[in-house]
């Protein structure tokens, strides 16, 4: 009886760690607390597995507006769209939603600050109000970029229905364990 025991632990243990494995994201261009200073209208994020047709992301500026984002792909284990015009400057957050080839909808957000050097060079007559929180929220991008989470934090929800499956099946399968074990020993009385 003690052998059983110790032989449905690992198996309980075997079996729950390959059921939870899912797909996170491997990296990204623009990268997680990146800041560009250049032109950008792409979007591409690369993750562990491949990803099911119906995979898509939005890009929010400054958490609020949603910037279209066209052609999205999906190619293999790669994610990409681009923007119909160039990113103006500020904070972009790129939430995405995915399907892996385990079937599972796995979804997460990243994000990147825009802060093109030509915008700094705006009218330097008299600014507007408007103009000076631009170039108030322009010359802090260091301080963004300090503030934005590492790469390594980037968040990752996974639909408890994911996490709960393996529980369910490791309690089945005990309970299949112990009904075969309890049948074999009335069986021998």
């Amino acid at each position: 009886m003690k052998k059983s025991f110790y032989i449905l632990f690992f198996l309980l243990f075997a079996f729950s760690t390959t059921v939870s494995a899912h797909t996170g994201l491997e990296k990204s261009s623009p990268s997680n607390g990146d800041t560009i200073t250049e032109e950008i209208q792409e979007i591409t994020m690369e993750f562990e597995t491949g990803l099911e047709t119906g995979s898509s992301f939005t890009l929010l500026l400054d958490g609020e507006k949603e910037i279209p984002v066209s052609d999205i792909k999906v190619d293999g284990n790669k994610l990409s769209g681009a923007s119909n015009e160039p990113l103006e400057n500020g904070k972009y957050t790129v939430k995405w939603n995915i399907i892996g080839e385990d079937g599972h909808i796995i979804d997460g957000e990243y994000g990147f600050t825009v802060a093109k050097a030509n915008a700094q060079k705006e009218s330097t007559e008299s600014p507007t109000k408007s103009e000076e929180d631009k170039s108030q929220t322009i010359e802090e991008p260091e301080k963004a970029s300090e503030k934005a989470p590492a790469a390594s934090d980037v968040k990752e929800d996974t639909h408890s229905n994911a996490n709960f499956m393996p529980i369910l099946v490791g309690i089945l399968l005990v309970v299949a364990i112990f009904v075969t074990v309890w049948l074999m020993r009335k069986g021998k009385k």
